[in-house]
């Protein structure tokens, strides 16, 4: 029988074939383990690319559904009246507000529960923001205060003869529709911006709805 060499090992006395063992283990254990973490990484890049075919995916679609959307609404135009084409378009300029209001819903990421809470001080200052004007034949109708007022002090100015004190009362008019305007707006935003997180807040300052 052959002399096993042995060392000191932890204190202990080994075998040479001991040692050789455990150094083996070891080893596998190790190459087991980045194996583990390689099969780990390569799954989470698996992930990452579903998540962007699928993005691209929605994307694509979602332009196929806007251009769909655009031929039959420029199909609707061609046969439709002139008044027809005003209430179309007074239609789709509705849809277009409606629509970029629902996606900020995705942009600040609010669930549903918060949306109903969040939608209509988001939808008034929106409309301050960007109000929707009522069409009519040849020219937009004023619908807001400021723009009455403002028609009003135009078709004054048109009159050369115009005395002063009539100028005088529309421009008064005109300036206090639009401090009232202003007063509106800052009010509107106040009690939105009481709801959003700072990082919402930014969002909608990037989207011009808040200052």
């Amino acid at each position: 029988m052959r002399q096993q060499d042995r060392r000191i090992v932890d204190g202990r006395e080994q075998t040479m074939d001991a040692v050789i063992s455990r150094r083996v283990a070891v080893g596998a254990s190790g190459v087991a383990l980045v194996g583990l973490l390689a099969g780990a990484g390569f799954g989470q890049e698996e992930n990452k690319q579903a998540d962007r075919k699928e993005s691209d995916a929605k994307s694509r679609k979602e332009a196929q559904d806007r251009m769909e959307e655009f031929k039959a609404f420029g199909e609707r135009m061609r046969n439709a009246s002139p008044e027809e084409r005003i209430r179309l378009m007074q239609e789709q300029r509705v849809q277009q507000q409606q629509k970029a209001i629902e996606d900020l819903k995705g942009q600040l990421e609010i669930s549903d529960k918060e949306w109903s809470v969040v939608k209509p001080r988001v939808e008034k200052v929106y409309n301050l923001v960007h109000p929707l004007r009522q069409m009519g034949p040849g020219s937009e109708q004023p619908k807001t205060e400021v723009d009455k007022a403002s028609g009003e002090l135009r078709e004054l100015l048109r009159d050369d003869s115009a005395a002063a004190d009539q100028i005088k009362a529309k421009l008064a008019a005109l300036r206090a529709a639009k401090q009232k305007a202003a007063q509106d707006l800052a009010t509107a935003r106040q009690s939105l911006r009481q709801l959003m997180t700072l990082r919402q807040e930014a969002l909608l300052v990037l989207n011009g709805l808040l200052d």
